[in-house]
């Protein structure tokens, strides 16, 4: 299997770029730092609930809860395919 060529700019202005074409669909900061957050701890499983209240410190867990669950479909559906088949999971 082919490696993916995935590149993302965290340092100033936010980029991602999958086989050096832009992926759209990332404008609003807090898909951007879903994507960094995961990214930058690919190697350990992360709980849902964990990420709820890292984003949403001050909600209750229904509410918190929610908003993940919001913010996780928008990702999924912002990612190219091919990285939406890969092993990326949340558990």
């Amino acid at each position: 299997m082919p490696a993916v060529a995935l590149r993302i700019n965290l340092l100033g202005t936010f980029r991602l770029l999958y086989h050096d074409e832009v992926v759209r669909g990332f404008d609003q900061a807090r898909l951007q730092e879903l994507l960094a957050y995961l990214l930058l701890h690919r190697d350990a499983p992360v709980a849902r609930q964990q990420l709820a209240f890292l984003f949403w410190p001050d909600s209750t867990e229904e509410q918190a809860s929610t908003n993940f669950r919001n913010l996780w479909y928008r990702l999924r559906r912002a990612l190219p395919a091919a990285l939406r088949a890969s092993r990326a999971r949340c558990e």
